[in-house]
Parts: structure tokens; C-alpha cells; sequence
């Protein structure tokens, strides 16, 4: 028997209840949300050719690693068009990485960045609808706060620079951006099915009382345990105590893949959600938002104490919340594209898409359906939710022959020897 299966076995028999809430829970999970589903399920995802230049980005890094604590981090990211043209872009940053937790947050930081980058690149190709690997409403609300990197403090003001360009210059163009995520973790569905369900219950009440939950409700994501709280008081006040369970449920991990797993509805996709940043309520995001201009470069000074000592750092400040608040509406949706296969998130930001009063965007917009139509003619089934996708990630990633490369070439372009730190020593010559 190998090592440690004995002791696997042991372990799942005692926390088999935790295990089958992760792979199982099936008919618990359909039974709460089937019906809210129903509600805004679209069958059927029919295949079609609707854009010309179709480009698929994505990026990839790794790092040689030196002795004496430096790094050499090599990024990497392609725009593939389904013709198969090329556009490359890389970037090398070489430094001495201080805090563990900020480098890893700054190395996927720069891989979105370059794909950023990538794809203005493709754009001026003569782009009309660009692929990105990820949510393209997930970079909108990444933490603005300085990174302990050393040389690269603020480069978050940098990231949202070229992503914000990006996305205007896309909707300039009439281009349409998509972001195609397989493994989702977003609990954003749920919430709003929770929300409308939440709705229905206090249809009847007080509107006093009303108010006081919706506004726990939208305290929940920021402060939990102080929501919940106040939920328990108005239940022993007389509230509906099904309203608290919905407030349990909105806190669970649960996320929107598994439950449209769960409810078995076949191909098809759920009404787009319409997010934009002004549904964020944390951190500086919130506060930049929410200031008036003349505030705005002492709530960055604070967040950014090195870079605010520099002489541009004002007008970066300035730039900074012009493209927060020009991020346009990204419109949200789950796809099946086959029965019983995994859903696939699917961002949209277009230049026809208008922000809206309500949450879900019904009648469907005509954008959202071409693009799931198109990427309904790149799926390859469970394994290949999207060819050109994947084609593109296997183009950026990187062997270690490809890194042994950039080491040798690396001595040869300085001169100087560079000596690897990495497992077992290996030493290259210029």
C-alpha cells in the first residue's frame, strides 16, 4: 500500500461530512436555488461566427532565482488570433523580493498587467472582440494600496493605468473585451438570487424595518459578524427568522459554479448581471469614489507613502481616479455549453452595454449573446472549454530549457556570471 493511504482513509472517514459538503451536497444545493435559477436560466447556447479578429491573451512567469537573495523574474504574455498570428511582449524584473505576501500579490500583478498590455497591441491589429483568461471585473477591484517591492511600490497605479486604457480604447474602438474564467469562485449569482429572494420576504414588512435589513444586508460583506448580529436582534424583535438563514447562506463559500453544477439545468446561460466599481465598498476603492477631487491626493499619500514623496505624484493621483471612474460596466454571466459539463464565467464590457438601474440585464443584450455564441464555436467540451485559449496558454508557458536560455543569455548581454541558487546548483558561463 503506498505511504500515507492508510492514514487518507482514516482522515476521510472522519471528516466525511466536510468532504461531501465540498464534492456532494448536490440535492441540498438544487433544492435552495433550482427554482431562483429557473428564474434567470436562458436554454441553450447555439454556436456561431459573429467577430472577424478574434485574439485570445494570456501570460505566464517564472523566476531564476540567484544567489545571495535576488531574482530575476521573467514575464510573458501572447495575444493569439485564431489564425494564428502572434503578438509577444515580455518583461524582466530584476530585484530583491522583502515581503513574501506582496511579491506573490506583485508577480500576478504583472502578469495581468503585460497581458494588458499584450492586447492594446492586438487592438491596434485590427482586433474586434479580445479573449482574456480571468475576470475582467476582478482586476477592476484589486486592493489599491502600495506593494513592499522595492522599486516597485506604486505599481498599482501603473496596472490600473493600462487596464482602464485598455478598456476605453477597446470601446473607442467598438471592439468587445471578454474575460472567460473555468474556475470560478465568484459568489456573485448567489448573492443576487439571495437578494431577490431576500426581497420577496420583507415585501410585506414595515418599511422602517425594511430599511434596517436592507442595510445590514449591504454592511455584510464588509463587517459580518456585526450584520449577523443585528439580524438575530430584529428576528427576536418578531423579524422572519428565514431572512437570518439568507443572511447565513450569503456568508457561506458556497460558490455560483457549484450551485448551477448542482441544479442540472442543461446548456444555457444566466442572465447577465450588470457590476460596476461603485458596488465595492472596501478599502481605499471606496474611498476614492466617494471623495471629492481636492481630497483624493492625501487619501493616496497615505496609501502610498514612498511614491507620494516623488514630484509627479500628484498628477498620477489625478490619472489614477479618472480611470477608476471610467471603468465601464462589465456584464456578467454563467455558461453551459454542454449538459452536465462545468460552468464558465463570462465578463463582458462593450461599447453597447449600459449601465443599469437594476442588477440583472433582461432582455438580454444582443453583445452577450454573440459572444457566447462565438465562444460556443471555440468549446472542445469538458476539456477544452476554449481552444484558442488554451492554445495561447501553452504558448506562454515556461520549460525550464526556456529558463536555462534566458540565464545563459542574460550572462552573455551583462558580462558578469550569475550563479544560480535553485535546488541544485547549477553554474552557467557567459
Amino acid at each position: 500500500m503506498p505511504r500515507f493511504a492508510d492514514l487518507f482513509v482514516e482522515e476521510v472517514r472522519r471528516k466525511r461530512s466536510e468532504v461531501l459538503r465540498v464534492i456532494g451536497g448536490g440535492e441540498t444545493l438544487a433544492g435552495r436555488y433550482a427554482d431562483l435559477l429557473r428564474k434567470v436560466w436562458v436554454a441553450g447556447v447555439a454556436a456561431g461566427r459573429h467577430f472577424e479578429r478574434v485574439y485570445a491573451v494570456d501570460s505566464g512567469s517564472d523566476e531564476i532565482e540567484v544567489s545571495g537573495g535576488g531574482v530575476l523574474l521573467v514575464t510573458r504574455a501572447m495575444a493569439l488570433e485564431a489564425g494564428g498570428r502572434e503578438v509577444r511582449k515580455l518583461r524582466l524584473d530584476a530585484l530583491f523580493p522583502r515581503d513574501v505576501r506582496d511579491y506573490e500579490d506583485f508577480k500576478r500583478l504583472v502578469r495581468e498587467h503585460v497581458e494588458h498590455l499584450v492586447a492594446l497591441e492586438a487592438l491596434e491589429e485590427g482586433a474586434d472582440l479580445l479573449l482574456i483568461d480571468g475576470s475582467l471585473y476582478g482586476r477592476m477591484i484589486h486592493v489599491i494600496r502600495e506593494l513592499e517591492v522595492e522599486g516597485r511600490e506604486d505599481f498599482v497605479l501603473e496596472y490600473v493605468e493600462a487596464y482602464s486604457e485598455l478598456l476605453s480604447k477597446a470601446l473607442k474602438a467598438g471592439a468587445v473585451v471578454a474575460g472567460v474564467s473555468k474556475d470560478s469562485r465568484s459568489t456573485v449569482l448567489k448573492e443576487e438570487l439571495l437578494l431577490a429572494q431576500l426581497a420577496e420576504l420583507l415585501s410585506g414588512c414595515d418599511p422602517g424595518l425594511r430599511g434596517r435589513v436592507m442595510e445590514l444586508w449591504r454592511l455584510l460583506k464588509r463587517r459580518p459578524s456585526q450584520a449577523l448580529n443585528g439580524v438575530r436582534l430584529l428576528v427576536k424583535e418578531g423579524l422572519d427568522p428565514r431572512v437570518l438563514e439568507l443572511f447565513e447562506e450569503a456568508r457561506s463559500a458556497v460558490p455560483d459554479s457549484k450551485i448551477i453544477a448542482a441544479s442540472g439545468l442543461g446548456a444555457g446561460f444566466t442572465t447577465p448581471i450588470a457590476l460596476t466599481l461603485e458596488r465595492v465598498s472596501t478599502g481605499i476603492t471606496d474611498l476614492l469614489l466617494r471623495s471629492r477631487d481636492e481630497e483624493l491626493e492625501g487619501e493616496l499619500a497615505r496609501a502610498f507613502e514612498r511614491a507620494s514623496e516623488r514630484p509627479d505624484f500628484s498628477a498620477r493621483a489625478r490619472s489614477l481616479l479618472r480611470a477608476l471612474r471610467g471603468y465601464p460596466p462589465v456584464y456578467t454571466t454563467y455558461a453551459v455549453f454542454a449538459a452536465g459539463d462545468d460552468p464558465v464565467r463570462v465578463d463582458v464590457a462593450a461599447p453597447d452595454l449600459p449601465k443599469l438601474e437594476g442588477r440583472f440585464a433582461n432582455p438580454v443584450p444582443g453583445t452577450v449573446r454573440r459572444v457566447l455564441a462565438h465562444l460556443a464555436l471555440l468549446y472542445g467540451g469538458r476539456r477544452c472549454y476554449n481552444a484558442l485559449l488554451l492554445e495561447v496558454d501553452k504558448r506562454v508557458r515556461t520549460t525550464l530549457e526556456t529558463l536555462e536560455l534566458y540565464h545563459k543569455l542574460a550572462m552573455r548581454e551583462v558580462g558578469e556570471l550569475i550563479l544560480h541558487s535553485r535546488g541544485e546548483r547549477r553554474v552557467f558561463y557567459p
